[in-house]
């Protein structure tokens, strides 16, 4: 159960209280109201079963068109775990649902704002199921890539199907749907979200491989081995690294021996002994001293 020391995580962005304020100004507050209350309880939903998982969380920042669950579990937990606390905010919806339903059959509410209620559920579910990054359905997307590609691949071709993701479903609102400063902004703001994603591909894939070599191997489901040859450089043999396995490092000398050097041998090198620019053969000659 979430104890009330969980309201220490949650966090009001700004932007939302300045929102508040417009809407006093034209009368657009239950609106607003009802799209906060939509997002808050989507977002328990994610942090519930964060929580149960016993997950290192650092915030929830609720924005004016969703929110943003911050863990210190990066890429590391199973990907079970990872894809029931992704689906626990969208699951919400169904609650909402079902509260719409008994509102209206007991007449709890007024017609107008059952209506509203219904109207931005499921606007608010459908948008944040989109494969579009920071959303439910771009996390979904990463993690199903990361299931089949390295982690480097599967990072790549995300953020390029989020973006690409991105500008259909904009085009699409233009062309379907009433001209809106809110619609312009927030594709802004996820176009900004994917920019800094992008540029910072490389810092992400580093503090993944942190994680890995402070996490336990208790969240591993097969062993592989990686074959090299000893002038490729350490960096090139992390991004042949997949998540949920433990990789052992084939090194084929050129006096055509081989060493195996295990994963967690390998991270220490690079994270530890900071031989970030090394080459294979000068990890395995280390090693044999």
């Amino acid at each position: 159960m979430i104890s009330l020391n969980a309201i220490r995580h949650f966090h009001i962005h700004p932007m939302f209280w300045f929102l508040i304020g417009v809407g006093l100004l034209t009368g657009s507050l239950i609106q607003l109201l009802i799209i906060f209350s939509i997002v808050l309880f989507h977002e328990l939903g994610h942090y519930g079963m964060a929580h149960y998982f016993k997950w290192r969380i650092r915030s929830v920042m609720i924005w004016p068109f969703g929110g943003v669950l911050e863990t210190d579990e990066y890429h590391t937990r199973p990907i079970k775990e990872e894809v029931l606390v992704i689906l626990a905010g969208p699951f919400q919806h169904l609650w909402i649902w079902l509260f719409i339903l008994f509102a209206e059959s007991t007449q709890l509410l007024s017609t107008g704002v059952i209506e509203l209620l219904s109207l931005y559920n499921v606007l608010i579910f459908c948008f944040n199921i989109l494969p579009i990054w920071p959303l439910d359905g771009g996390k979904l997307l990463f993690l199903f890539l990361s299931v089949y590609l390295p982690f480097v691949k599967a990072q790549a071709m995300f953020l390029t199907l989020s973006i690409i993701s991105l500008f259909v479903a904009f085009s699409a609102a233009l062309m379907y749907f009433p001209f809106s400063m809110s619609t312009i902004l927030l594709a802004c703001f996820l176009l900004w979200e994917n920019r800094i994603e992008w540029k910072q591909k490389r810092y992400a894939f580093l503090r993944y491989l942190m994680k890995r070599q402070q996490d336990s191997q208790e969240h591993v489901n097969k062993i592989r081995t990686i074959h090299i040859g000893e002038d490729m450089p350490i960096m090139d043999v992390f991004r042949q690294f997949k998540r949920g396995t433990h990789h052992q490092i084939c090194v084929t000398l050129h006096n055509q021996k081989r060493a195996l050097i295990d994963e967690g041998e390998c991270l220490y090198y690079f994270f530890t002994l900071k031989q970030t620019r090394a080459k294979a053969k000068e990890m395995v000659e280390w090693f044999a001293t």
